[in-house]
């Protein structure tokens, strides 16, 4: 016969209680762990997956994640990064060399350098990014993030792509684009503050027979040898741009007229002494040049031009390799009366 169940003291029903709220709060625990594990794996996926390095730092600045794109582009593994302060790992210096904080000042550094980061390798790579501050639920400022990415390519296509657009593709002179936009500014200067700059314009004489007698190819590469020697004529803040075919035009800014005479002169001494050679055959070239000084208001860069190539024209027909020079002053750009002939000058 079965002993009577005894009944359940208030001391034991509380035990009970409180084992299943344990279970329960033990149960609540378990799902909660496992949801953050999920939420983490997924939040690592995610990292790994996107095509951006990304680097997260504590208020030290020390490293406590860094993702595999990160890893590859510094050339730390995510092991020997992990408590180290970020400037060790992500080493970063402007165009100048200097070392860049990116947590101070992030990847624009006060300019519009593009930001170089230093592989463990020793291999250097340009990268674009941005710096995040991270907080709690609190609000309370936690760490930093630093996205990164490797622009080196794009950078570079870039620059290329600017260069073609500002540069003729023969002879690596500036192109006529750009030389009309300086002398607009050039004109400007004339206007508002009194400058006086000059333009020469010049052509090739006897550049026909290089091309008849030896053919296109021939000619272009007198054109790419003689822009290296008219190069070496410049100041460095003057301009030399092929206008096209055998013609190139020379912005000479806060010139005198004594100087601008020079430097004209200059470009036949160095014409007369240009020998091409090509194929065993040997040419000689000269230049007639139109130099044209400006200053005052009034002016328009088309006034100038104009003049300019008029003035070459005029050395041309009074027997080339010379110099026909005109002033423009004030407000009107001064034409040539008739009977009046311009000022030339032949190199002897």
């Amino acid at each position: 016969m079965a002993s009577p169940t005894r009944p359940e003291t208030p001391e034991l029903a509380q035990a009970r209680a409180r084992i299943e709220a344990l279970e329960h709060a033990l149960e609540q625990a378990l799902a909660d762990a496992h949801a953050c594990r999920v939420a983490l794996q997924r939040s690592q996926s995610a990292l790994s997956a996107i095509a951006d390095g990304i680097v997260v730092t504590d208020l030290e600045g020390r490293i406590t994640s860094i993702n595999p794109v990160a890893a590859h582009l510094t050339g730390w593994t995510e092991h020997e990064s992990l408590g180290k302060p970020l400037r060790e790992v992500v080493r970063s210096v402007d165009a100048r060399g200097d070392a860049v904080d990116l947590l101070q000042s992030g990847f624009c550094n006060g300019s519009d350098d593009i930001v170089s980061l230093l592989r463990r390798d020793g291999h250097v790579i340009l990268v674009d990014g941005a710096v995040a501050l991270v907080h709690d639920d609190a609000r309370r400022q936690v760490g930093s993030i630093v996205t990164f990415r490797n622009v080196t390519a794009a950078t570079r296509m870039s620059r290329e792509l600017s260069w073609h657009a500002n540069h003729d593709a023969l002879t690596g002179l500036l192109n006529r684009r750009v030389f009309d936009a300086r002398l607009e500014r050039a004109v400007a200067s004339a206007a508002e503050l009194g400058c006086r700059h000059a333009l020469l314009y010049f052509d090739l004489d006897h550049f026909k027979a290089v091309n008849d007698t030896g053919g296109h190819v021939a000619g272009d590469e007198l054109l790419r040898q003689l822009s290296v020697l008219l190069r070496r004529q410049l100041r460095e803040h003057d301009t030399l741009a092929r206008m096209g075919g055998d013609e190139f035009a020379m912005l000479l800014e806060n010139c005198t007229e004594p100087r601008a005479a020079a430097v004209a002169t200059k470009i036949l001494a160095t014409m007369q002494g240009f020998e091409f050679g090509w194929e065993g055959k040997h040419y000689r070239i000269g230049a007639s040049v139109g130099q044209v000084g400006f200053s005052g208001a009034g002016l328009s860069a088309q006034d100038i031009l104009e003049a300019a190539d008029r003035m070459c024209y005029v050395a041309k027909e009074t027997g080339r390799n010379r110099i026909a020079a005109e002033e423009l002053r004030g407000y009107a750009a001064r034409k040539l009366r008739p009977g009046r002939e311009p000022a030339t000058q032949r190199l002897s």
